[in-house]
């Protein structure tokens, strides 16, 4: 991978050092845009969309192909007698942790890939987009 990586590094580097320094402006245009990227919404339309639906229904493109249907992730603390259990959702999509006594799950283990990704994730960061995830999930319970 840092076969892959090296030259876009360096073509990175190289057109960086040829362009003049970021303005304030832009600075905090990257900033934003960044922030974007890990917000929970972002990452939920990245990595959960394709299976649970963008309206986080379990209806999405893949959902039909699964041997276990996604969960409707809107009536979580629905199911949990009102109460959103953000740690429980927070072990289910890290999913390194969790101990499966019925089998298998077709969700992929998060945790796992957010730390192999390419942008070389600490434990902190991580943990962090997983949060966001988790966040994003709060907003979207139903009464």
């Amino acid at each position: 991978m840092l076969m892959i990586l090296g030259p876009a590094i360096v073509l990175i580097s190289a057109a960086t050092a040829a362009s003049p320094a970021p303005s304030v402006k832009s600075s905090v245009a990257v900033s934003t845009a960044m922030s974007t990227v890990e917000s929970g919404e972002a990452l939920f339309r990245s990595y959960c969309a394709s299976c649970h639906g963008t309206g986080a229904k379990g209806d999405g493109s893949l959902a039909g192909s699964l041997r276990v249907a996604p969960a409707d992730l809107t009536t979580l603390a629905r199911r949990n007698h009102g109460k959103f259990d953000a740690e429980r959702v927070r072990k289910t999509i890290d999913g390194r942790a969790v101990v499966r006594p019925h089998g298998d799950s077709d969700m992929p283990v998060w945790g796992d890939a957010f730390k192999r990704s390419g942008e070389g994730y600490s434990e902190e960061k991580v943990r962090a987009r997983i949060d966001s995830l988790v966040e994003y999930l709060r907003t979207l319970q139903q009464p």
